[in-house]
C-alpha cells in the first residue's frame, strides 16, 4: 500500500471523526447540562485548569463516568470530550504537516494537485475537530474589579409618593433584583411635568436627599427614550466611561453598570433604573429575567 493510499485513509478517518464525533459531542453536552439540573443526582467529572489569570478563567469540562454503560462507552465519551477533540486535532494537524513536509522533495509534478488537495483536506478536518474541543471549554470572561459605591445603605425601601401608586408587585421586584442580580441600587422613576421624578428607591443610594428624588437636569437623552415609545431594556456596562453618565444624579457618582427597565402603562411612563457595583456583571440571563418581570408588572397596571 503506497504512503499516498496511506494519507487518504487518514483523511477519511479524520473527516469521519469531525462529522460524527462533533454531533454526538453536542448531543452529550446537552446532556449534561439537563442531567446537572436534576436533585440529588452527582456526576463525577474531573475538572482540569487550562489557564487561570485576572483577565478570565477556561477548564476542562471533563469526562462524565457515572453513568457509562460499558469501557467502550467510557473510551468514546473520552474521545468526544474537549480535551480528546483538542488532542485528536493537534495529532491530525501535525501529521498532515510532517506528511507534507517529509515527502515535498520527492512529489512528482503530477501528483502535486492531488497531494495538496489530500492535505487540505486533513487539515480542514483536523481543524474541525479542534475547534469542536476548543468550543466545548468552559470559558468564564473576566470580572471588572468591585467599587464601594459612594452613598448609604437603606433599611428599606423609600418612598416619595403615595405606596398605593408604587404597588406591592413593584416593591417584590424591586426587593427581588437586589437579591438576586447583581444590583446594588434601585430607583424608580415616573416622568410627570416634563421631569423625571422619583417615586421609590431601596439598596444603596445618595446621601443627599434631593439627589434621590430624581434628575435636576432639564435634558435627559437616555431617559426620554421611553418616553418616544422604546419598549426595550438600556443596558450600560461600563457607565463610568459615558458621557451620559451625569445624568444619573440619583445613583451614587461611582456608580460601575446601569440597566434601565420600563414599566410603563396606559397611564405613566415609568422606568426602573439597577446600578451595581461592578462594571459588566449583569448577565443576559439577568437582562432577560428582569425585562420579564418588568414587562409582567406593566402589562398588570
Amino acid at each position: 500500500m503506497s504512503m499516498a493510499s496511506v494519507q487518504i485513509r487518514l483523511i477519511l478517518t479524520l473527516i469521519g471523526i469531525s462529522l460524527v464525533f462533533i454531533p454526538v459531542s453536542r448531543a452529550f453536552s446537552t446532556n449534561s447540562i439537563a442531567t446537572q439540573s436534576l436533585p440529588n443526582l452527582e456526576i463525577l467529572r474531573h475538572d482540569t485548569a487550562l489557564f487561570n489569570k485576572k483577565s478570565g478563567t477556561a477548564r476542562f469540562t471533563g469526562i462524565e463516568q457515572d453513568d457509562a454503560a460499558s469501557g467502550i462507552d467510557l473510551v468514546l465519551r473520552a474521545i468526544v470530550s474537549d480535551v480528546g477533540s483538542i488532542v485528536f486535532g493537534i495529532i491530525g494537524l501535525f501529521l498532515a504537516s510532517g506528511y507534507r513536509l517529509a515527502n515535498q522533495d520527492s512529489l512528482s509534478v503530477e501528483m502535486l494537485g492531488q497531494e495538496t488537495r489530500s492535505d487540505l483536506l486533513a487539515v480542514f478536518a483536523s481543524g474541525a475537530v479542534l475547534l469542536n474541543g476548543v468550543s466545548k471549554l468552559d470559558v468564564t470572561s473576566a470580572l471588572a474589579e468591585s467599587v464601594v459605591l459612594d452613598g448609604i445603605k437603606l433599611t428599606e425601601p423609600q418612598i416619595f409618593k403615595e405606596k398605593e401608586k408604587v404597588g406591592n408587585e413593584v416593591l417584590w421586584a424591586i426587593e427581588s433584583f437586589l437579591k438576586a442580580t447583581p444590583s446594588k441600587t434601585a430607583v424608580l422613576l415616573e416622568f410627570v411635568d416634563n421631569s423625571w421624578e422619583t417615586l421609590v428607591c431601596d439598596g444603596i443610594v445618595p446621601r443627599e436627599d434631593k439627589l434621590r428624588r430624581g434628575t435636576a437636569l432639564e435634558r435627559n437623552p437616555i431617559l426620554d427614550r421611553f418616553r418616544k415609545g422604546s419598549s426595550g431594556e438600556t443596558y450600560l456596562p461600563t457607565l463610568q466611561a459615558l458621557p451620559g453618565r451625569v445624568e444619573f444624579t440619583y445613583l451614587p457618582s461611582n456608580t460601575q453598570e446601569a440597566l434601565l427597565l420600563p414599566i410603563s402603562s396606559s397611564e405613566a411612563v415609568n422606568v426602573l433604573v439597577l446600578g451595581s457595583n461592578t462594571a459588566k456583571s449583569f448577565t443576559p440571563r439577568d437582562v432577560a429575567w428582569c425585562q420579564a418581570i418588568c414587562t409582567r408588572i406593566g402589562a398588570e397596571n
